[in-house]
């Protein structure tokens, strides 16, 4: 999706669980686009949405057009961002477009997606593993595309801005990850 051939990702803070996020994103781009140009900023902060803004500005300001946010509330920040410089933002952890279209529905137009932490598909399974017997309590667990604990957010914004042939490859690339085809690279040694 990116034209500049520039993106950014913006994380609350440089710890082990946000650069898990980054390691992510930059493999997906590099997946795709092995030139890309990656700027990594990190807010120091988790509820201060002008200092997301800023940073977002910053990377905007650079070349980047499109900015992943991992940043709790000061992610805000950088929906705004987006609008003002006519970019676009991916959002985490819920469908963020579709929260903000709410107040703000110009706003939203500029969330091309957001990363999904399907929680509620996690509970579900671990009551269905706990009334089968076999949930393994005292354990630790990672859930992700295969498992469905994670996911990509395909609401209307997506779906109209996002061409049919990078729908498609994203599509494969969650298929080749279900299946074994790419291992997904972690922060986390």
């Amino acid at each position: 999706m990116t034209e500049s051939g520039i993106i950014g990702i913006l994380g609350g803070q440089n710890s082990t669980t946000i650069n898990d996020f980054v390691v992510g994103y930059e493999q997906g781009a590099r997946s795709v686009r092995p030139d890309i140009e990656i700027l990594v900023q990190y807010a120091e902060s988790w509820n201060d949405p002008a200092r997301g803004e800023t940073l977002a500005t910053e990377m905007y300001g650079d070349g980047a057009d499109i900015v992943f946010q991992a940043a709790g509330t000061t992610g805000l920040g950088v929906f705004k961002a987006a609008q003002e410089s006519g970019n676009y933002a991916i959002g985490v952890d819920s469908d963020q477009a579709l929260i903000i279209e709410k107040t703000d529905p110009e706003q939203a137009k500029h969330i091309l997606t957001s990363m999904m932490k399907n929680v509620d598909r996690s509970l579900y399974r671990a009551l269905e593993l706990y009334v089968d017997g076999k949930l393994l309590f005292g354990q630790a667990e990672t859930l992700g595309i295969k498992e469905g604990g994670v996911g990509l957010a395909r609401n209307r914004y997506y779906e109209e801005a996002t061409p049919e042939d990078v729908k498609a490859a994203v599509n494969r690339a969650e298929q080749d990850i279900r299946d074994g085809r790419i291992k997904v690279e972690t922060a986390f040694k």
